[in-house]
């Protein structure tokens, strides 16, 4: 049974009376019984005492793990009280002070004395991760990373990179849902021949031979792997979308000894609360996948209306990530910054120096009118043609045929010429310049959808996620597979009747489908 589907009291929060108490457990130095440290430079335990290294996996503990002798036990026999039901009491082992903490808080220095105490009881089997990436650099290192992102950001407030606010940076190590699934994608789209790959032919002409578009159904099946899904709402979910991508290879079993010297959150949601935030980033991967299949088509656009997801074989590991973490007010608004603790990378919204977001956002919005009068312009030159066309039957009728075939007979040459310019000129408007046009149009496009440094980075794409050792396979009605970009690999093509790719026509073995993957199966994709 995953952990989501145990069952939960209190209307599915966990009654203190199920939780031992216990005092937390620092880890002992076998060399000098001193506490130690996870050192980032070494990837191991440090005495800061007498300078020993030991590895955490390693590592026998020494030291107490007693019981404490409260003044009063929540052992069911007695009500607790609402404000203890907010709170956290941790026994630092090296001076015996008992602190009281936030009950979100997994662990945390001991107040008085320094010791990072193991707050032992939020690590349990009901709250322990299965998962861990250790940080990879410390404090010092964080802080250099974020004022070197800052010095590359224009009109940035004077005080902004002050040390005071500098040195309120925090390791926290965020609880996150990593999730690995297979996908079936009944896919349902416009396949687009010639120049009605271009919306601004497409809604002037008419199909023919050569350029058109007809209805497409297909399946695609393909694989997405470590998609990470936090489990804090402390944090913002955009703000921990643009700290990504971690390396997931470098993951470890959880090792209690790994949070010593950091902070760490325990999840406040668990994935069946996440159900449409998880299902509906998935549909946007599934969907920018199939937006990758041509099915022998210029261009195919799948309508995510009429298509239909199914998500199988889930992974789900709980997971912590390393996160070095920033809060600051400025100018009556709390802003929160992200260096990631294992690439660097920084993500957070960045204030502007007074009046330098107008002008960047007056620059912006005449960059978009520009995209918008060139895909007018564009419109009008696939229509050079028929109006070269409509000009010379509007001559031939105001003029005298005679006089118009004397003097075509009297200069037959300079007539040549002009109707090869006037030609050349119409196949350079209608088929050369469009193609150009629109391809810096999508240039101009790809750089208007990047944020400025001063916004978050925007949600990693697909590329990321998309599992290569998985072989995709995707089929339609009437015609083989014919390719991928981007250098994706596939598996078998097979021709089907459409029919049998519809939900009600395919019959899938649910009764081992915990209820979060039940959520995944016949899915209408969102965009």
């Amino acid at each position: 049974m995953a952990i989501w589907d145990t069952p939960m009291e209190n209307n599915g929060k966990y009654s203190p009376s199920r939780i031992k108490r216990f005092s937390a457990d620092s880890a002992k130095c076998p060399n000098c019984a001193s506490n130690l440290t996870y050192n980032l430079e070494h990837e191991a335990l440090l005495c800061k005492n007498c300078g020993g290294l030991f590895e955490p996996e390693t590592l026998d503990k020494v030291g107490s793990f007693g019981f404490a002798t409260p003044e009063k036990n929540y052992d069911g026999t007695i009500e607790v009280s609402k404000d203890d039901e907010s709170r956290q009491e941790v026994v630092c082992n090296a001076c015996g002070a008992e602190i009281i903490t936030d009950k979100n808080t997994a662990s945390t220095f001991c107040a008085f004395c320094g010791s990072p105490a193991l707050v032992t009881r939020r690590l349990t089997r009901e709250f322990k991760p299965d998962y861990i990436i250790p940080f990879k650099f410390d404090k010092e290192k964080a802080i250099s990373i974020f004022e070197e992102h800052c010095a590359g950001i224009d009109h940035l407030p004077k005080d902004f990179k002050s040390k005071k606010l500098l040195n309120k940076m925090t390791g926290l190590y965020v609880p996150t849902w990593v999730i690995s699934t297979e996908v079936e994608v009944n896919v349902q789209g416009r396949g687009m021949m010639g120049k009605m790959a271009d919306d601004a032919y497409a809604v002037n002409h008419s199909a023919n031979s050569k350029n058109y578009q007809q209805l497409v159904f297909g399946k695609v099946k393909f694989r997405l792997k470590n998609v990470p899904f936090d489990g804090e709402v402390k944090i913002a979910n955009r703000l921990m979308a643009a700290a990504e991508p971690f390396d997931f290879s470098e993951l470890v079993k959880f090792k209690p000894e790994y949070l010593q010297g950091f902070f760490a959150e325990k999840y406040d949601e668990l994935p069946m609360d996440m159900t449409e935030r998880i299902y509906k980033r998935l549909d946007k991967y599934s969907l920018a996948v199939c937006d990758e299949v041509s099915f022998g088509f210029d261009d195919f656009v799948p309508e995510s209306g009429g298509s239909i997801t199914r998500y199988n074989n889930q992974d789900i590991k709980y997971t912590l990530l390393p996160c070095w973490f920033l809060s600051f007010n400025y100018d009556g608004r709390n802003y929160q910054y992200i260096v990631n603790g294992q690439t660097g990378k920084v993500s957070g919204e960045f204030p502007y120096a007074k009046g330098w977001e107008t002008i960047e956002r007056a620059g912006r919005k005449a960059r978009l009118e520009a995209v918008s009068w060139n895909v007018a312009l564009r419109a009008l030159m696939y229509l050079a043609p028929a109006i070269l066309l409509g000009i010379l039957r509007g001559v031939a009728e105001i003029s005298n045929s005679s006089k118009v075939m004397m003097f075509i007979y009297e200069h037959p040459f300079e007539l040549l010429i002009l109707a090869i310019a006037i030609g050349g000129a119409t196949y350079l408007c209608a088929e050369i310049l469009p193609k150009i046009m629109r391809g810096r149009e999508k240039h101009d496009l790809e750089m208007l959808s990047k944020s400025s440094p001063h916004e978050l980075a925007p949600e990693p794409g697909v590329e990321l996620y998309y599992d290569s050792s998985f072989p995709i396979t995707a089929y339609e009605t009437t015609k083989d597979f014919v390719s991928l970009e981007k250098g994706w690999k596939y598996g078998e093509e097979t021709n089907f009747d459409f029919r049998s790719a519809k939900p009600e026509a395919e019959k899938h073995n649910d009764e081992n489908a915990t209820e979060f993957e039940k959520q995944g199966h016949g899915r209408h994709m969102l965009r």
